[in-house]
């Protein structure tokens, strides 16, 4: 019987324009749509769900494939209007900057139901940060930067403000060059591996007026929006709680679900309930952990195989190894060679 896909699952809505900046550049998008099997209509889908892994290393793959090693900053500044539907409308209607980000805030869950965003003011800045629980690597560097362009990138479009940001935070690794990043994102204040992407933005740039408000019309949408948010449920919220309570406890061995039950205060039985309920098990959330945690580390390319080995719980390397190309069907320089 064939493995079903690692956990967590997402839907994307950056599929579709990496794959059309592939084009623009001179690339050829259906290899990348054979390679990693996406459906033959992606290219008119306005998202795709993919395991997060998967989605990391098809951007990179696009990236590749475009030569360009920013391609993901430089897609969320020609990214079309609308993509993101209600949300994007709701956040160009708002009367403020600030307002514009509470509501990515409150929303975010339409869009998919594993990224957490959050907003915090204090001491004169205003921080919006995405992050993943139990995921350190969040969506992957292309992704990643995306995020952070595209926010920036809207901020200094609705508002007509420079929106000088006070830092920047990327979960991934520092690469090899960043000055484009500086460009972009306006600072050199960048800091990387920090497990989450982060803008601090200054009070008054959050308090500048948006040239799209339109108050009229931000009440339909948030009305809509609420009944949206109402008939939805939020289930991989409750796998990413248990992912991350695991994957902080793999180096000391793998946990049992007697004690991560006890830790969510739950019953094992009301445990491996829910864990049925979201359509998998004990063992299946443990490989899925693992595996997603390899991949990530592995393509980072910084840390060696043996503390790897360690970070996901194995005790011997030849037995993650082993594990490695059951997950993958390739070694892990195999892997880091084929990105």
């Amino acid at each position: 019987m064939p493995r079903r896909p690692a956990e967590p699952a997402m839907r994307s809505q950056l599929v579709r324009p990496f794959l059309l900046a592939v084009r623009s550049a001179g690339g050829e998008p259906d290899t990348l749509i054979e390679r990693f099997g996406l459906p033959v209509e992606v290219l008119e889908a306005p998202e795709v769900t993919l395991p997060l892994g998967r989605l990391d290393v098809l951007l990179a793959a696009a990236a590749d494939a475009a030569g360009d090693p920013f391609l993901g900053a430089h897609v969320a500044m020609g990214l079309d209007r609308g993509t993101y539907g209600v949300v994007e409308f709701a956040c160009r209607s708002a009367p403020t900057l600030r307002e514009a980000m509470r509501r990515i805030v409150r929303y975010i869950s339409l869009l998919n139901e594993v990224v957490v965003v959050t907003f915090e003011e204090g001491d004169g800045t205003g921080v919006v940060q995405q992050s993943i629980p139990g995921w350190p690597g969040c969506l992957g560097r292309q992704a990643n930067e995306f995020f952070v362009a595209l926010l920036l990138h809207h901020a200094r479009q609705l508002s007509g403000e420079a929106c000088v940001p006070e830092q920047v935070w990327l979960a991934h690794h520092r690469p090899a060059r960043v000055d484009e990043l500086e460009r972009v994102f306006g600072t050199t204040r960048l800091e990387f591996g920090a497990g989450r992407n982060g803008v601090a933005l200054p009070r008054l740039a959050l308090d500048a007026p948006l040239v799209t408000a339109d108050p009229h019309l931000l009440s339909i949408l948030d009305r809509h929006a609420e009944v949206e948010l109402a008939s939805r449920t939020a289930p991989s919220r409750f796998l990413g709680r248990v992912r991350s309570w695991v994957q902080a406890r793999l180096p000391g061995g793998v946990p049992t679900l007697v004690e991560t039950a006890a830790a969510l205060r739950m019953s094992p039985r009301t445990f491996q309930r829910r864990l049925a309920e979201e359509g998998t098990s004990w063992q299946g959330l443990i490989d899925d952990v693992r595996e997603e945690l390899a991949r990530a580390r592995v393509m980072e390319c910084a840390l060696p195989l043996g503390e790897i080995a360690y970070l996901c719980g194995y005790a011997e390397l030849s037995a993650f190894l082993r594990a490695f190309r059951r997950w993958t069907g390739q070694t892990p320089s195999e892997l880091r060679g084929a990105r």
